[in-house]
């Protein structure tokens, strides 16, 4: 059981932390030097900045370029991208470690200049780190690695697990019974996430207090073998996996599309946005012939597009007549630009402009009037 007060207190530690330094000894000694008496079921989270420190997870980079190159080598899947007027640009990725991040949880405060990644092994690490504090102080101990990180709708940052060691992470109240008796379902408390979060309150690692020391939630020790990986959905199971912007640039199959990403303050103009839909409607490989009998054009500053039989002859791309096979890549190409819209908060109603042929009415062209959808 949980004591029903929880302490949370940071002792400062005086030595500075370098690539090969023995943090264990160092964590150690500030323990000791603060008179603090370890109990068992006390819990140790410590910032993941001075981890990487001491194992020399360090790199650097010349410019915001060569960041971003390497956030991209670093990350596992892209989940999102956006741009910023400052001419910088944030990728959303998932990390080695299974966790979902901006710039793949990379920093570069407090570093002299250098980026810092994660550990190697968080987890490996935070069971290194708790063997050699359990056996200085003869008790048994929880330990956390823990890092800043953004949050899904919510605005602002907090800490969280990425290292964890000597308890589960998840407090799994499934079959159990709720305060009305009725047995719970689906709940899973992130209990590892939620001591890493108290911690933050009085740690930080800029203020010489990259460790915290959390009393009175020692009923969740356990023999936990899971480590803070088992905190991360797996990718088949990530609602999310992707940014709704990028899951229909996918869906249209585009994967590296050209020019700038969205803005992240949601402050491109529509010519921008019916400009950047184009260039996905164009990039992705679409199943349907009779794309090339049609040019499209963007009018009145990004309000309307209109798409019109191209100067050059069409010409049959899967052995049907080049006339309906360009009527069937008209109907494509409107469904493709309203989907390629849409992902840019755009509305879009079209109008087709019909002729009488030798084979009755078709479409000689379209138009596609557009406004923002307010949210």
């Amino acid at each position: 059981m949980n004591d029903r007060l929880l302490t949370v207190y940071a002792p400062p530690v005086e030595e500075e932390i370098t690539p090969g330094s023995d943090l264990s000894a160092i964590l150690i000694n500030a323990l000791r030097r603060n008179r603090i008496d370890l109990k068992d079921g006390d819990i140790l989270v410590v910032a993941s900045k001075v981890v990487s420190k001491a194992e020399g997870r360090l790199r650097t980079v010349a410019d915001r370029a060569e960041f971003e190159e390497l956030v991209e080598q670093t990350g596992t899947h892209l989940v999102a991208e956006r741009s910023y007027r400052s001419g910088t640009t944030v990728q959303v990725v998932r990390t080695p470690a299974g966790t979902v991040q901006a710039a793949a949880g990379l920093d570069q405060s407090n570093s002299g200049g250098a980026v810092i990644l994660h550990p190697l092994d968080s987890d490996r690490s935070a069971d290194g780190l708790r063997r050699r504090v359990e056996q200085a102080f003869e008790v048994r101990i929880g330990l956390v690695i823990s890092d800043t990180s953004s949050r899904p709708w919510r605005v602002g940052v907090g800490d969280i697990a990425i290292g964890l060691s000597g308890f589960s992470g998840l407090d799994d109240q499934r079959g159990r019974p709720d305060d009305d008796g009725r047995v719970q379902t689906v709940t899973v408390r992130a209990v590892a996430d939620e001591i890493a979060a108290a911690a933050d309150l009085v740690k930080g690692s800029s203020r010489g207090l990259p460790m915290a020391l959390v009393r009175g939630a020692g009923g969740y020790l356990d023999n936990g073998q899971g480590g803070a990986r088992a905190l991360s959905r797996d990718l088949g199971e990530d609602w999310f996996r992707h940014g709704h912007v990028e899951a229909i640039q996918r869906g249209l199959g585009v994967t590296d599309l050209p020019g700038s990403a969205p803005a992240g303050d949601n402050s491109d103009d529509i010519l921008e946005r019916v400009s950047r839909a184009i260039r996905v409607v164009r990039a992705g490989q679409s199943r349907t012939p009779g794309h090339a009998a049609w040019r499209m054009r963007i009018e009145g500053s990004g309000s309307r597009i209109t798409l019109s039989p191209s100067d050059s002859p069409a010409t049959a791309q899967s052995g049907g007549p080049p006339l309906l096979e360009a009527m069937v890549g008209l109907g494509s190409l409107v469904e493709r630009l309203h989907t390629a819209l849409f992902a840019e908060d755009l509305s879009a109603s079209t109008r087709y402009h019909w002729v009488d042929g030798e084979l009755g009415a078709f479409p000689r062209g379209v138009t596609i009037d557009i406004g923002l959808i307010v949210p």
